[in-house]
């Protein structure tokens, strides 16, 4: 469902015409609006934010000069007829030009602590500690949310998660909720995250994105907790405790 792009937005606008942002309203998915970018890749705040901020920062230009001559009421009209003008001539790519270039990375770094009973092999994630640059933060509650969620879908990935796949037909065969285990409330561990400010100056927001950064490293760091735990490593996924206890033979928890 994504970190929030809604809020972010409506927080920008915001911040531009000093209002509140629940005052903003922000449309996103209207057929009537122009095709934009999907969502994915970890890159939607950090590519709408900047041209929501250019926006918002034309629209108070031109109501500030027409405030200057007393005619406010008409001006918002005026910019209303042009955002939905913009949509009839969004196809005619000849005016487009390219904005300035900038490289937006992310960068980030998960650990996390486990316990492996090695008579049972089961693995318990009990603790989790996410460091992440996110640029300048936006909303750091829905940061931090975003980072939640991702590291609880990162320990389901690394422990229960198992895709069967038959292969004559390449269908996967589990794929209902009775036989495709994701984690639930008990299997989450204490997580800690700890969001950067930092201002590189890459746009007029500069900001990142924080989607996939949070979840992709989860796995990999319980899979050296438990090599570190056990002193042997577990080479395919999901670590489940026939294959801990396989990798791990004679091992003690």
């Amino acid at each position: 469902i994504g970190g929030g792009i809604r809020t972010a937005c409506a927080q920008v606008v915001a911040e531009v015409l000093g209002v509140r942002p629940q005052d903003v309203i922000v449309h996103i998915g209207d057929t009537a609006l122009p095709e934009g970018p999907p969502s994915g890749g970890s890159m939607t705040t950090q590519l709408l934010t900047p041209a929501v901020r250019l926006a918002a920062e034309r629209a108070k230009a031109e109501l500030m000069a027409a405030g200057a001559r007393g005619d406010v009421r008409s001006a918002a009209k005026r910019l209303g007829k042009t955002v939905r003008g913009f949509a009839s001539r969004v196809r005619d790519y000849a005016g487009w030009q390219d904005g300035d270039r900038h490289t937006a990375t992310i960068g980030g770094a998960q650990f996390v602590e486990v316990e492996a009973d090695m008579e049972t092999g089961i693995v318990r994630v009990l603790r989790a500690l996410a460091v992440h640059d996110c640029g300048r933060p936006v909303n750091r509650l829905a940061i931090e949310s975003q980072i939640n969620g991702g590291i609880i879908q990162g320990v389901s990935y690394a422990l229960h998660e198992r895709r069967v796949v038959d292969l004559r037909t390449g269908r996967m065969v589990n794929a209902d909720l009775e036989h495709y285990r994701i984690a639930g409330a008990k299997d989450a561990p204490r997580i800690e995250a700890i969001v950067l400010d930092h201002f590189r100056g890459r746009s007029n927001t500069d900001v990142s994105g924080i989607g996939e950064p949070a979840t992709v490293p989860t796995c990999a760091a319980i899979a050296n907790a438990v090599a570190h735990a056990t002193g042997t490593r577990v080479r395919s996924l999901p670590m489940t405790p026939a294959r801990v206890l396989a990798a791990g033979k004679g091992v003690r928890s």
